[in-house]
């Protein structure tokens, strides 16, 4: 994730770039960050747009908690939890309904309950986030994070 000169947040990429092909048994692959791959993925499954929704739920998530997900495990136990478990970040307490309901939705088990991303835009933008909007959590250090617009100089 990138920021450019006017502190938007751009998405560069998620591992592997690639059109998507017309037919979803054409999209497969073995490349990109574990943490951040929708489970048919992982499975090896074919796959379409809306393994980028699961990958960008993750990257919400990070943001707000300022942590990786799944640190202490291995590829392995990452891959197995994710598939069978359905194991996915620890959502905190602190965090607004709102934003955590963004979440949720993108890393859905199934691809086809997940918002197409300009839902998830829809979603974000309705966020109420005037003073903070209960934005920020509690016990992180002020600066981590902040989802108040920019308002510029």
């Amino acid at each position: 994730m990138l920021l450019d000169k006017t502190r938007t947040v751009k998405i560069a990429d998620f591992g592997v770039a690639r059109l998507e092909a017309s037919n979803p048994n054409d999209m497969t692959g073995e490349t990109g960050t574990l943490g951040y791959m929708a489970p048919e993925v992982l499975n090896g499954n074919p796959y379409n747009r809306k393994c980028d929704v699961y990958s960008f739920g993750i990257c919400l998530w990070e943001i707000y908690c300022c942590d990786m997900p799944y640190p202490d495990l291995s590829f392995s136990e990452v891959t197995s939890a994710v598939v069978r478990q359905n194991l996915r970040p620890e959502i905190p307490r602190c965090c607004p309904s709102s934003l955590a309901n963004v979440m949720k939705r993108c890393w859905d088990v199934n691809p086809d309950r997940r918002p197409e991303m300009d839902e998830v835009v829809s979603m974000l933008e309705s966020i109420d986030t005037s003073k903070g909007g209960g934005m920020i959590p509690h016990d992180q250090p002020q600066g981590c994070l902040c989802f108040q617009r920019y308002r510029g100089p």
